[in-house]
């Protein structure tokens, strides 16, 4: 401990002593209007004769000031653009600052928030809750309006647990706007010869930028921040008043069977009493099930809570504690149950009743619910239905982001099979459903449901299980198929098995119920090359990756708890999986893995590990040119 302590009391002050330097030297006088103004000519001349060099020196310089906190940062900007011009300054700056306020922020946590923490352990212990909640977002609205100094919001970030990386990227696209309109400005005051150009329309427009964008980045906040509440509570006194949907039958309209159930009225609400006495599958659990504690063996919530029966008569009681957003809906106890039961299906119906009565906090689920929202908007939804098509792949959210190039090999390889095949990018909007907003996911599937059976799609291929099940639980006559079938049935012989070829299956829990597709996957992994070892819990005993029913985001301790199951099952063995999410849980709780299509676009760099797999923010960028991709590729209908 000493040891550090004097590390630390080290590095404080090779940080003053630079900082005390900078300004004994009169340095900051040279970082004035006036002063870079006068520096632009040489400048130029130095970037024009070495560019690289100028670039590297300039960020060198950039990074020192900002990284110190010391004042110019912004006139460094202005310097970035008269001097490399818009588009070379904004990357040029847009990277320095963010490495530099990292660094900064990253140098405030290591001097400080062990002292404040063991100071006000408590208060910090609130600021960390908070900012694990929407800490992302916050720092997002502090980063794009600039009323808060930079230097201060590098510092207070330090000082709460905040990851870093997370810190990197949401400061990089936060402050990008604010960098382009500084360099801009920086660009048009470049080009002024005379005092009479001060008035040119060019650089009142710059001006114009500056002052507008704190007010217009918070009107975009402040709409942002409103419209999801209110929808959900537009979407939820819809749900309290809904009424089954009566079948269609015109030949332009799906035919409703399961999706039918999508918006029927709940009659699994609690009676005005809130006794709670109106779910039966509360009454079938607490009189049926035998508390053997079967379920509990591997499920940290049920330990935690008790078994099902327990749980469920506490809550006829009105005396549970046992949240059911803690639940990750994997139906592994069904699946273990000696009597059948289906405890996951009672913690679902208590999620919708919490939804229908506005009973959670929607907050912590935000970054899944604006990801689920962006798949489905328009910047991000597509189709391509060449003619005659009416069969088309589905590829999902995920799939496209991180693995682009796997995505658009594997629907190729589809192509070969359907030459009419189309693809439809869109959200299945299963968070949703899990998260108990059942009206909000109804209104928005049985849309893209009716659009698909409107534009003559009578089945739908699926990479992800998530959509597989929503699809086949909920899409009515419209066929699902999972590509990994249809592609194994008809696919050739492959590789032999090597000796370092060796991996082990994690079936994802949507698929837990469906042995020909798991069968498929494997029949798949074995012509290219793979030789199974089998988990302990597998197929329809597989455990949760430790995503499901987005548990991580309110108990990442239980999430967790899946993670190292499935990580000691694993027995140092390379894991594959057919699930984009499950094999992100994986690697972050330290397994190798591989997906499933990575290993047919590239079966040696998948074996070897080292497909391309694409992580935040890049996954966005990826998925709209992943859009202008398929517009280009795919010839439109009439």
């Amino acid at each position: 401990m000493a040891s550090i302590n004097r590390q630390k009391s080290a590095l404080a002050l090779a940080v003053a002593l630079l900082a005390g330097a900078f300004f004994w030297f009169d340095l900051h006088h040279h970082l004035t209007l006036e002063q870079i103004r006068g520096y632009q000519e040489q400048a130029e001349q130095f970037y024009g004769q070495r560019p690289l060099m100028a670039i590297a020196a300039f960020a060198g310089i950039y990074l020192l000031v900002v990284a110190l906190n010391l004042p110019g940062g912004a006139l460094l900007g202005l310097l970035a653009g008269a001097v490399f011009g818009v588009l070379v300054g904004t990357v040029v700056v847009s990277f320095a600052s963010t490495i530099a306020a990292t660094t900064a922020c990253a140098l405030c946590r290591y001097l400080f928030r062990d002292l404040v923490q063991g100071r006000f352990p408590d208060a910090l212990a609130t600021v960390d809750k908070g900012i694990s909640r929407e800490g992302a977002f916050y720092l997002f609205s502090l980063r794009l309006i600039p009323v808060v100094p930079f230097f201060v919001i590098n510092l207070v970030m330090g000082l709460t647990a905040i990851p870093l990386r997370t810190f990197y990227w949401v400061s990089q696209l936060g402050m990008l706007p604010g960098t382009f309109v500084y360099v801009n400005a920086g660009s048009e005051l470049g080009r002024l010869s005379s005092t009479g150009e001060i008035f040119s329309p060019r650089l009142l427009l710059a001006f114009a930028l500056l002052g507008l964008l704190p007010l217009i980045a918070g009107r975009l906040l402040t709409w942002y921040r409103k419209s999801p509440e209110q929808k959900d509570r537009k979407a939820n006194n819809r749900q309290d008043q809904a009424t089954t949907p009566t079948p269609m039958t015109s030949s332009s309209q799906v035919p409703i069977t399961a999706a039918a159930n999508l918006a029927a009225p709940s009659n699994h609400e609690s009676p005005p009493d809130g006794s709670g006495q109106g779910i039966p599958s509360s009454r079938l659990l607490a009189d049926n099930c035998t508390r053997c504690g079967v379920c509990a063996t591997r499920c940290a919530f049920l330990k935690e809570h008790g078994t099902p029966g327990e749980i469920a008569a506490a809550w006829r009681a009105g005396q549970t504690t046992a949240d059911p957003f803690a639940c990750s809906l994997c139906h592994l106890c069904t699946a273990v149950c000696p009597e059948k039961l289906e405890p996951g299906g009672f913690f679902l119906h208590l999620r919708r009743l919490a939804a229908d009565r506005a009973d959670f906090d929607l907050r912590p689920y935000r970054p899944i619910l604006t990801y689920e929202r962006l798949g489905a908007s328009a910047l991000f939804a597509a189709e391509a239905l060449p003619s005659g098509c009416d069969t088309v792949f589905f590829p999902g959210c995920s799939l496209p982001g991180t693995r682009p190039g796997s995505t658009w090999h594997l629907f190729r390889r589809l192509q070969e099979l359907v030459p009419s095949l189309g693809m439809i990018l869109n959200c299945c909007h299963k968070p949703s459903h899990d998260l108990g907003r059942q009206q909000y996911f109804s209104d928005r599937f049985q849309a893209l449901q009716q659009h698909l059976w409107q534009r003559g799609i009578r089945r739908v291929l699926v990479a992800c299980p998530n959509c597989y099940k929503v699809f086949l639980q909920y899409g009515g006559e419209l066929r699902v198929k999972s590509a990994w079938e249809l592609l194994a049935a008809n696919d050739g012989p492959g590789p032999e098995a090597s000796a370092n070829s060796r991996v082990t299956i994690h079936d994802p829990c949507p698929m837990r119920h469906q042995p020909e597709l798991q069968q498929a996957v494997r029949r798949l992994a074995a012509k290219h090359g793979l030789e199974i070892k089998e988990m302990r819990s597998t197929k329809d005993r597989t455990l949760c990756c430790g995503e499901g029913g987005a548990v991580g985001l309110v108990r990442p301790d239980l999430a967790a708890n899946w993670g190292a199951q499935r990580q000691k099952q694993a027995e140092g063995r390379p894991v594959l999986t057919y699930c984009a999410g499950c094999a992100g849980f994986l690697k972050r709780a330290g397994m190798s893995t591989i997906h499933l299509a990575d290993l047919l676009a590239d079966p040696e760099k998948a074996r070897s590990g080292n497909s391309p797999v694409a992580t935040t923010p890049r996954t966005y960028l990826n998925r709209l040119l992943f859009k202008l991709r398929l517009k280009h590729r795919l010839r439109k209908p009439g």
